[in-house]
């Protein structure tokens, strides 16, 4: 059985090795799960990372809009591995307005 919380994780994730991906990430949480239901801490870091993403609206009822934006900023730029001018073009804004949200959201870094 799949835990509802790995099934959001899943639903969540954009596969980019798509069908073969999943298969590996299923296989190994079976050989991690001690017990009979593949909970979040069986799969990879990389998406025991995005149990924070899908389960926060459980911790705190609402974000605010400048929360979920820089939440969504960052995550845009994980997803384009810090390219600004991909993450600019998926955020409908230009390179300039990306520059300025970064600045405010102290991302720079990212």
């Amino acid at each position: 059985k799949i835990s509802d919380e790995v099934m959001d994780i899943l639903m969540a994730y954009e596969f980019p090795g798509n069908v073969r991906e999943l298969e590996n990430i299923i296989e190994r949480a079976v050989a991690l799960c001690e017990g009979d239901i593949i909970q979040p801490k069986h799969l990879p870091p990389d998406l025991q990372q995005l149990t924070l993403r899908v389960h926060r609206p459980k911790q705190r009822k609402f974000l605010t809009l400048e929360e979920y934006e820089r939440e969504y900023i960052s995550w845009v730029l994980t997803k384009t591995k810090g390219n600004k001018t991909k993450a600019a073009k998926i955020l409908g804004i230009d390179r300039v307005s990306l520059w300025r949200k970064l600045k405010k959201y102290k991302l720079e870094e990212s």
